[in-house]
């Protein structure tokens, strides 16, 4: 694998990786945005952190393909936040970043804690192609993605700062996207979050992960490898959810031997294919890449999550009331169902 940094000046740096040798047109690209203001503020009741970030208010919405920041750059005069002029797999540090590693001093609010917004926002670009996606790229380019990834975090992970990281993808303008062009993000914080942290603890304490290949109904699976498997688990919470994991537990893509890593992305580009097959075009989605939070290495199991916005063709799972004020999920179709209508051995309504 082919790694190149180029420092693009204050905490901005642009990383590129390819799978061979390869040389790059350099440009200046588009300009940073002040993230400094970034803090967080304490929920008294429900104990957690909430962040404020200023900076993503004024971010690039819904561009045009002539104006696409993910988009390579061929001349000087349309600038984009990837300045080479081409790429395969490139992370770059988000200029309308939530968070910063050099943020200013949180305010000072009398009644609540508040903390500087310390941490890291980047974007992954999985293509130089606006029009592709995880389920067209291929499984060479998504275990490139891996490598990538694998190689980052570990990067990230070398600062005191950062406990957590979490790349993940926001995928359809249904869920909210503001830019069309194939990508991620990677969210690396000082805090970990409490829903994280519950996760990584019953990780720790009897993994239900540990011998999922084994003990997952064969009704849920999706597809198989030697050392990797995708199913919908019997817990669920949006419809269509499908999750996708080396049966040998890792803390992170960094752990996976070459083999692995081969069968991870067969995987991952099936799944990502059977959720646009049951849509007949692009499933909405968000992706979560779930890697081990520092203190819980070795009592991990590395998994991804597919949560798609779409309950059938027409209609679009909602988070309504319940599930946003409480937190507790209803769910319209079962696991098993969703798992045939996904193997296509069952059709979907309307």
């Amino acid at each position: 694998m082919d790694i190149q940094i180029i420092d693009r000046g204050g905490d901005r740096r642009l990383t590129l990786y390819a799978a061979d040798t390869k040389t790059y047109q350099h440009f200046d690209g588009l300009p940073p945005v002040d993230s400094s203001a970034a803090h967080m503020r304490w929920h008294p009741l429900r104990r957690e952190w909430i962040g404020y970030a200023t900076a993503r208010q004024s971010r690039t919405h819904l561009p045009s393909v002539a104006d696409c920041p993910l988009c390579p750059m061929s001349e000087a005069d349309k600038p984009s936040d990837i300045p080479v002029d081409d790429y395969e797999i490139a992370i770059f540090t988000n200029r309308f970043s939530a968070f910063a590693m050099e943020a200013a001093p949180a305010p000072d609010i009398a009644e609540i804690a508040t903390q500087k917004g310390t941490g890291l926002c980047e974007v992954i670009s999985y293509s130089a192609d606006h029009n592709a996606s995880l389920a067209t790229i291929g499984t060479k380019r998504i275990a490139l993605l891996i490598k990538a990834l694998g190689h980052h975090i570990t990067q990230l992970y070398q600062h005191d700062d950062i406990i957590w990281s979490l790349p993940f993808e926001n995928r359809g303008r249904e869920i909210g996207v503001t830019l069309d062009h194939p990508h991620g993000q990677i969210y690396s914080l000082s805090v970990l979050p409490n829903a994280i942290k519950t996760m990584a603890e019953a990780m720790a304490e009897d993994s239900p992960l540990a011998e999922m290949h084994v003990t997952c109904p064969e009704t849920q699976k999706l597809a198989e490898t030697d050392t990797a498997f995708s199913f919908v688990p019997s817990w669920a919470r949006y419809p269509f959810e499908s999750w996708v994991m080396p049966k040998r537990a890792v803390d992170g893509p960094h752990q996976l031997t070459d083999a692995e890593i081969t069968d991870l992305a067969e995987m991952i580009a099936a799944t990502a294919q059977k959720l646009d097959a049951v849509m007949d075009g692009p499933m909405p989605y968000t992706l979560a890449w779930q890697i081990a939070p520092k203190g819980y290495e070795g009592r991990y199991h590395f998994h991804l999550t597919f949560q798609p916005l779409k309950r059938s063709k027409t209609k679009q799972k909602f988070l309504a009331s319940v599930e946003q004020i409480s937190g507790l999920f209803l769910v319209d179709l079962p696991p098993e169902r969703a798992a045939a209508i996904l193997r296509g051995d069952e059709m979907i309504d309307g």
